[in-house]
């Protein structure tokens, strides 16, 4: 799949995670229909945040870096978008819960910052021949 292909695809995908978010704040009671609109709530936004900061990363990543190589920066940008987009729908959850305090946040943030430096640094083992 060529970039052009990707990127397009990509924001259709993502207008169309828009429009479900959209009709799930339109249609859907909270105070009714309880955890199927909270689950609908949170994933079709969670799914829509992946494919902005996806796209985002992306068009920063070709800007600002100089390494040829587009599909590690295809990579990274949807990966890091993956992480930034669950950072913010469990700091959403834990809000609705009254469970987010500045100290939850920045425990939440450094655990995510762990887990992308693991990302960052592995690399894997090369098989040895016998």
């Amino acid at each position: 799949m060529s970039l052009r292909n990707y990127i397009i695809l990509m924001v259709l995908a993502t207008a169309a995670c828009y429009l479900s978010f959209f009709a799930v704040i339109y249609f859907f009671d909270p105070f009714e229909s309880g955890f199927r609109a909270l689950f609908f709530f949170y994933t079709s936004l969670f799914l829509a945040l992946i494919g902005t900061f996806s796209i985002l990363g992306l068009f920063l990543r070709l800007i600002f870096t100089k390494d040829n190589l587009v599909f590690k920066k295809v990579i990274v940008s949807f990966r890091q978008s993956i992480w930034f987009a669950f950072l913010i729908i469990i700091s959403l959850h834990m809000l609705s819960s009254q469970l987010l305090g500045w100290k939850n946040l920045i425990i939440l943030v450094f655990a995510f910052t762990l887990i992308e430096l693991f990302f960052i640094s592995y690399k894997p083992k090369k098989k040895q021949r016998i």
